[in-house]
């Protein structure tokens, strides 16, 4: 494994557990740190669109009202359980995240898992890795899908 690849492993490891945390306990969350993932210009592309932004000050909380939609769906856990991180060059990675979502549907009790993968790109110049864009699936298909949305 490269250097690069360590990197990112523990960008991710750190990312999914704090993830996990801010779902499960919103006293606990460190909202803070998981922005602090996150480059200060971004772009996201998904079955919807791409969008591009800075990041602002408005980030952490929209990082918070995610967390929040996820809890009021039901969301129990929310971990990366596999990780591959490709080098494209000495200062930005390609990682292919795969994530789970665990609920309890909130109508029914009903038990689910929804397992997504993420595609991140990572810039590593001066030394901290910074997630800038990532490509997601239909996540509001999914949610329909289980009966969350």
């Amino acid at each position: 494994m490269t250097a690069l690849e360590e990197k990112a492993q523990v960008l991710f490891q750190d990312y999914s557990r704090r993830s996990n945390e801010a779902l499960r306990d919103p006293a606990q969350a460190d909202i803070d740190a998981l922005a602090s993932a996150f480059a200060d210009h971004l772009v996201g592309a998904s079955p919807a669109g791409v969008m591009g932004a800075a990041k602002d000050k408005a980030f952490g909380a929209t990082l918070r009202k995610g967390f929040e939609a996820y809890r009021a769906m039901g969301g129990t856990r929310f971990e990366i359980v596999h990780l591959v991180a490709e080098p494209l060059d000495d200062f930005n990675a390609m990682v292919r995240a795969d994530w789970e979502f665990d609920y309890v549907r909130p109508r029914d009790s009903a038990k689910g898992t929804i397992a997504f993968r993420n595609v991140y790109f990572v810039n590593f110049a001066g030394g901290a890795p910074k997630i800038f864009a990532w490509i997601t699936p239909d996540e509001q298909q999914a949610m329909k899908d289980h009966g969350l949305a």
